[in-house]
């Protein structure tokens, strides 16, 4: 849900929204102006957060949030878009061998809450998945390196076991007569507590 273009200056007026949206034609000299500005602004605002996170009381926080006793709605869906934007961040960052997208995201994630937890000396302990893209070239990735015995990600075993792209061909050897998988000695299988004198 977009907020009115209209409401006071946050990071950008009123003209920067405008333009931002096409409701707004600049000349190209101004144009540029603009772009830069909105970039300065855009960078010095991400810097406050810092003061956002560690210096603003909580009882503002809890002001920011609920608007006459509930949830205000909107100041979610803004969060939302905090986060797409630091998405966006890290998929403009060039080209690197040393991060992908996702582990630079999900280590700014991961970063993130601990710096908001670190106050109250809480344990962190979460887990974050990013899956996007075409969902049928990520399947094929998966049924490939399941077929070529390649060694898989711990998400994309849980994409495998959560579709059914797993049987028992994939887990176990095949088994004989008895049930033990073939050419391998039961006894090796079975620990003491499993035979029954």
């Amino acid at each position: 849900m977009r907020t009115s273009p209209d409401r006071d200056r946050g990071i950008l007026t009123r003209d920067d929204r405008d333009y931002l949206t096409g409701r707004k034609n600049l000349t190209d000299g101004s144009e540029r102006n603009t772009r830069q500005r909105i970039r300065d602004r855009t960078r010095n605002a991400l810097y406050d957060l810092e003061y956002l996170t560690t210096e603003l009381e909580d009882r503002d926080v809890t002001q920011l949030v609920v608007d006459n006793g509930e949830q205000d709605k909107a100041i979610f869906d803004a969060t939302e878009d905090l986060i797409a934007f630091a998405f966006r961040l890290c998929q403009r960052l060039p080209d690197s061998t040393d991060h992908s997208t996702d582990e630079l995201f999900r280590t700014l994630m991961y970063d993130g809450i601990e710096k908001a937890l670190a106050e109250d000396h809480q344990i962190l302990d979460f887990d974050l998945d990013l899956k996007y893209g075409d969902p049928r070239i990520a399947e094929a990735e998966i049924l490939e390196g399941l077929h070529k015995g390649k060694p898989l990600s711990l998400s994309q075993l849980r994409e495998a076991v959560n579709n059914g792209y797993l049987d028992d061909s994939y887990i176990f050897r095949p088994l004989d007569g008895n049930g033990f998988p073939k050419n391998v000695d039961p006894k090796e299988e079975l620990s003491h507590d499993d035979y029954r004198w």
